[in-house]
């Protein structure tokens, strides 16, 4: 484990006043006793993430403890979907726990990183102009990356999709309905392309911009 993330549970542990920061030490501590069938370098890895997560909650909604741990979830269901991933309890196959990777920090299903989830959305858009298939392929290849990752909450998810997804795609079926019929000059085309650059760099952007290692905690 890193000194960065060993500094994070520290400042977890201590964010707020009083009730708060216990709040949070009893939760990290339920959390690391839930996991204790982990290797220690794995389960200190999954509580230095939930505290560094943790941190930067508290800095962005200061004295929200509470709901920010309600909204992590049960501490034995955090631990148990990272014991499964490393190859222990009900849902590891036989032998998983001999696995490579099992109990080391790697996930028994790795996940892309977050600069391919980002990327991906990018190129659909540039590609997509060359050639169309090619650009629905890499956006639904994007959606099913982003979604599957860990670097982000559901809400986030939802949010980058819609953002980098989404919009570009109703701005292109827009244009295209528009353009069809009435012809429209040159000029108004590389406006339609720059906007819809804008706004699929924008979401991308936003995705890199408010990712974190919440391994185990986002699903």
């Amino acid at each position: 484990m890193n000194t960065k993330k060993s500094q994070g549970v520290g400042n977890a542990g201590n964010a707020g006043n009083g009730a708060g920061s216990e709040l949070v030490r009893e939760y990290l501590a339920a959390v690391e006793r839930e996991a204790s069938a982990l290797s220690v370098e794995r389960r200190q890895e999954l509580v230095a993430d939930l505290a560094e997560h943790i941190e930067v909650a508290l800095a962005e909604r200061p004295g929200s403890g509470r709901d920010i741990l309600r909204e992590l979830g049960d501490p034995r269901t955090i631990a148990a979907t990272a014991l499964q991933e490393s190859g222990f309890g009900p849902g590891a196959a036989p032998g998983a726990f001999a696995a490579p990777g099992a109990g080391t920090g790697q996930a028994s299903g790795s996940r892309s990183p977050a600069w391919l989830v980002v990327l991906l959305p990018v190129l659909a858009f540039g590609l997509g102009y060359l050639w169309v298939p090619l650009g629905f392929a890499l956006k639904v290849a994007g959606a099913v990356v982003l979604f599957r990752s860990r670097h982000w909450t559901s809400g986030q998810k939802w949010t980058g999709f819609g953002l980098a997804v989404l919009a570009p795609s109703l701005m292109n079926v827009a244009w295209f309905l528009f353009s069809y019929p009435n012809d429209p000059p040159q000029s108004a085309y590389w406006t339609a392309i720059a906007a819809t650059a804008v706004v699929t760099v924008a979401g991308a952007g936003w995705l890199w911009r408010v990712r974190g290692g919440r391994d185990a905690v986002a699903g």
